[in-house]
């Protein structure tokens, strides 16, 4: 009888919910210590890459950028390179906090730039299939209309238009070439002498009808 009223006192029961709530609170300081030692410690240093190392992936992602096609024209690039170069500085003077924390802002720069970059490259991607399927049908066009003219010209004059069809069909093979080689850029830059050089063709021809 004695045990049963021992184990039903009221006292009992505080020093459990007690021990359970102490528990509790080391728990979370627990938790709370592995998230933020770790990270206590890389910011300070003692542990996780050096500047050295942060500056290298920084420059990784940076000439990862270019290779996609981003240009100092780009604002995510250029201020990569000023961060990467402020990461440089602050390493050589011994400020390896500062270092890194220069590093990591311009490597999320550069992942910034690589992103723009790609989209850009898909846009003009876009534009040059554009322009390459527009240029085929006008080429093909065009020699349609030089069978029709030629064959009651005289040779001097067909020999004439032969010149200047070769020339034509030279300016707009260029950039077919550079669109099979997957050179969009060339293709958008080089569309409007193409098109002009189509043009005049088919003045002279309709002229010479």
């Amino acid at each position: 009888m004695e045990a049963q009223a021992e184990r039903r006192r009221p006292d009992r029961r505080l020093f459990v919910l007690l021990l359970l709530r102490r528990l509790a609170v080391y728990a979370l300081a627990a938790s709370v210590a592995v998230w933020a030692v770790p990270r206590l410690l890389v910011e300070f240093g003692v542990i996780g890459p050096s500047p050295d190392e942060t500056i290298a992936a920084a420059e990784r992602a940076f000439n990862a950028a270019r290779t996609y096609g981003a240009t100092h024209e780009m604002p995510a690039l250029a201020a990569a390179a000023r961060e990467l170069e402020r990461a440089r500085t602050l390493a050589a003077e011994g400020h390896g906090r500062d270092a890194r924390h220069a590093s990591k802002r311009a490597q999320d720069l550069a992942v910034e730039a690589q992103r723009a970059a790609l989209v850009r490259r898909d846009e003009t991607r876009r534009q040059a299939e554009v322009v390459y399927n527009d240029l085929d049908r006008q080429i093909n066009d065009l020699e349609k209309l030089y069978s029709t003219v030629t064959p009651g010209l005289d040779k001097q004059e067909v020999g004439e238009l032969l010149t200047l069809m070769k020339v034509t069909r030279a300016s707009a093979a260029m950039l077919f070439l550079a669109y099979e080689q997957e050179n969009y850029k060339a293709v958008v830059d080089g569309e409007p002498a193409a098109r002009a050089a189509i043009a005049r063709m088919r003045s002279r021809l309709e002229a010479a009808r």
